[in-house]
């Protein structure tokens, strides 16, 4: 495995594309709640107590900041796309199997990835909340509501699977990227919609929803009926089962396919 981590790290060393889009990812994960902060704390500050909660204070900042930050967990599934289309680009993946890589040594490095993107969100979103929550917050330290973290987790490493599974089928870094963009911000969210207006609550269990119902702003998603929305771990199960079969589907087609 040692091997593995360090032939991708040579493939990014000095990729400066890479470096600039994960930066940016980084920044805007905690970029991203600065704004409501202030807003929140400055001038709704009075209208979040009517509301009997406090979105930048513990517990409740925990679920705030993972709502804030899956916005940013496309930029995350846009370098995964990038990653994996250039082995096909450049020839590196063929290099690898020539080299004596077994052709499951190639997913793994790509889940190595997988693992490490989505790691290094959770925890600059686990930074952000503590952050803000002792900033913003009013309340003392909690650990009441991380479980909204680890739902934002999730949803990261399924999106980053999606990536996956559409980079290696497509192999071209230019239509990889337009059909993950398009996918993921407007195809799925317009057959939700569709879906939820013709049939109701199912529309919530299609990939990506499935982590969207398990995270939403604290304010609002006590304005939504249980009759709109399943169990909680109805789509914990969905999201779980995604990452799965997604998984498996990235192995059949690297096993079976022509690199």
């Amino acid at each position: 495995m040692k091997r593995i981590i360090y032939t991708e790290w040579l493939k990014v060393k000095n990729y400066r594309v890479f470096w600039v889009i994960l930066v940016i990812a980084a920044i805007m994960i905690p970029a991203g709640s600065y704004v409501p902060a202030e807003i929140y704390t400055r001038q709704l500050k009075d209208a979040a107590k009517m509301l009997g909660q406090a979105p930048f204070s513990f517990p409740v900042v925990w679920q705030t900041v993972a709502n804030i930050s899956s916005y940013v967990t496309t930029l995350f599934g846009l370098l995964m796309v990038i990653l994996v289309t250039n082995e096909y680009t450049f020839r590196t993946n063929r290099q690898n199997i020539i080299d004596g890589w077994d052709r499951k040594e190639f997913v793994y490095a790509k889940l190595f990835w997988v693992v490490a993107l989505s790691l290094m969100a959770f925890l600059l979103s686990v930074l952000t909340a503590c952050t803000y929550g002792f900033v913003y917050g009013d309340k003392p330290f909690s650990t009441e509501n991380f479980i909204y973290l680890i739902y934002y987790w999730l949803q990261v490493v399924l999106t980053l699977c999606i990536a996956l599974l559409l980079s290696v089928w497509v192999k071209r870094a230019g239509f990889a990227i337009v059909l993950f963009l398009g996918y993921t911000m407007m195809l799925e969210q317009t057959l939700v919609f569709m879906l939820k207006r013709s049939v109701g609550r199912i529309g919530g269990l299609l990939p990506l929803q499935t982590a969207d119902e398990l995270l939403p702003f604290p304010v609002v998603g006590k304005m939504i009926s249980s009759a709109d929305r399943y169990d909680d771990s109805i789509y914990l199960f969905g999201l779980l089962l995604y990452i799965a079969v997604v998984i498996y589907l990235v192995f059949r087609k690297i096993l079976r396919s022509d690199l």
